[in-house]
């Protein structure tokens, strides 16, 4: 039986994280913005009301399945935010809004991979040096008597690095690597193509108006009857060859996935027209037809457009589906598409 989608697919952690990230952090961009504002002070409004819509931006990264892309966008106009009220306001750095900088610090330990973890790192060392160093010298707007000094900055370093170690530390013991805790959320583990979650996450912010899109699917013949032939090590061999030999069709942009056990996808932008929908899928049959450690392995390949064979990516995987149907009950090539169902 072919695997049909869910109607309402699970949404990996890492989506629901960034998701309430940049929904925080738009949320108190706007009512630092209005409470500011409300106080009189207009050029801090200003920014932070100028600063919302970059918030918002990183939505798009995140429907595009780029999460870590959103997050340091979110840390870096934050950041950036953070450094100009501090600048701008009569309190100087003594105002409560430095705190801001070790939770950008906290975030990224706890979400980003290592390297963008260190660049945020420098760069929220780099912002705060430059605050402290415009106080010290006088070139902030501040109203009051300036009690910062250099060791109140490695004080304040200190602090955020505590944190920041604890953070980082408790988040690798948890989920052992970062990338590894997002590619299992998102990623097939035997073939690393992307998962069912994956695939439908990063689909989701592909398939859609202004554009025109191919999704192929192809569905392993006998899988268990091969399974009980071979044994299991060797059948996830023969899936890892599988993936392998998907990912050598896909062009950059295009997503190939694992939907199941023995069911593979590939969904591939600007494929525009019946032959070149079929050429793709084609090759995709050709790619999973191949003898492997004495065993021949074959498989049905059906394949939809959108949007002329479905509304969103919901609508183009069902119409795949029924091709793939048509393709499995097939005599000789079975590769089908909407228009050879039965």
């Amino acid at each position: 039986m072919p695997h049909s989608m869910p109607s309402t697919p699970p949404v990996p952690p890492m989506v629901t994280i960034v998701r309430v990230a940049i929904v925080a952090v738009t949320v108190g961009l706007f009512l630092h913005s209005t409470l500011s504002a409300m106080l009189g002070q207009r050029d801090i409004a200003v920014l932070s009301a100028l600063a919302t819509p970059l918030g918002i931006s990183a939505w798009g990264f995140a429907r595009a399945g780029h999460h870590e892309a959103a997050i340091m966008l979110l840390s870096c106009v934050l950041m950036t935010v953070v450094t100009l009220v501090l600048v701008s306001n009569p309190l100087g750095v003594h105002d409560v809004f430095i705190t801001a900088y070790g939770g950008i610090v906290l975030v990224a330990a706890l979400l980003l991979s290592r390297r963008y973890f260190a660049i945020i790192t420098a760069l929220t060392v780099l912002a705060s040096g430059t605050a402290f160093d415009l106080e010290i010298t006088g070139r902030t707007h501040n109203a009051v008597a300036s009690l910062s000094q250099w060791s109140q900055y490695a004080v304040f370093l200190l602090v955020t690095a505590v944190f920041a170690t604890i953070g980082r530390v408790a988040s690798e013991s948890l989920f052992g690597s970062l990338g590894a805790a997002r590619l299992a959320a998102v990623g097939d583990a035997l073939t690393g193509l992307a998962n069912r979650s994956g695939f439908v996450a990063r689909a989701s912010g592909v398939v859609g108006p202004g554009g025109c899109s191919t999704l192929v699917l192809a569905d392993l013949d006998g899988f268990r009857k091969i399974r009980t032939m071979v044994g299991f090590a060797a059948t996830d061999r023969l899936v890892v060859e599988a993936g392998r030999r998907l990912a050598s069709v896909a062009t950059t942009g295009e997503i190939a996935a694992r939907l199941g056990e023995h069911e593979f996808a590939l969904l591939a932008q600007g494929v525009d027209g019946d032959r070149a929908a079929e050429e793709l899928a084609r090759k995709v049959h050709q790619a999973l037809n191949f003898d492997f450690s004495g065993v021949a392995v074959r498989c049905a390949v059906g394949f939809a457009r959108y949007p002329r064979d479905g509304e969103g990516l919901e609508a183009l995987m069902l119409a795949a589906e029924g091709s793939l149907v048509s393709a499995k009950a097939a005599i000789g090539e079975r590769l089908a598409g909407p228009a050879d169902r039965i």
